[in-house]
């Protein structure tokens, strides 16, 4: 949850991003077996495209190149859409999902998973834990996401073709 000393990018970045048209749902840098990152995550209504993330990532290639000082000397970007296990960013973000399980790591690389039963904004999110529930504050939170949920239905069948019709 801490964006550290590239908080001022990471805003600057949203305002463009909304300015275009499209949500941002939030960024981070990371490291990624010494290869440094800076990810973003964007969304807009009907789903986010390849042509989406190229027109966001030129979009916002002036912005970068003008705070490239406080930026590391080398780094990829990454557009992308949240996907099925969308990350969380903000207490908002938390309280969008209410309902939700997801899986959240906490100081120390300690990992739970639970539904969203509650969250009290700036403060704390509420998880109901198998048979417990816990009160998670957002300074304990290194990260949370979202975790995907299989939809149960139908069971899919295809139609068998005849060997006759297959000849044709």
């Amino acid at each position: 949850m801490n964006k550290g000393k590239f908080s001022e990018i990471f805003t600057q970045l949203a305002v463009l991003i909304n300015s275009m048209g499209y949500e941002c749902i939030g960024s981070e840098f990371i490291n990624s077996d010494g290869i440094k990152i800076l990810r973003v995550y964007l969304d807009v209504q009907g789903g986010v495209d390849v042509s989406d993330c190229e027109k966001v990532s030129r979009g916002i290639a002036e912005y970068l190149d003008s705070v490239d000082s406080l930026l590391p000397e080398k780094y990829y970007l990454e557009v992308s859409s949240p996907g099925l296990e969308r990350p969380l960013f903000t207490p908002e973000d938390y309280q969008k999902f209410v309902g939700r399980e997801i899986e959240i790591t906490l100081k120390g690389n300690k990992t739970i998973i639970g539904l969203i039963s509650s969250v009290f904004i700036a403060v704390s999110v509420t998880l109901s834990c198998k048979e417990e529930t816990r009160e998670i504050m957002f300074t304990d939170i290194v990260k949370g996401k979202l975790l995907y949920q299989n939809e149960y239905g139908e069971k899919k069948t295809f139609k068998k073709i005849s060997p006759k019709k297959k000849k044709k």
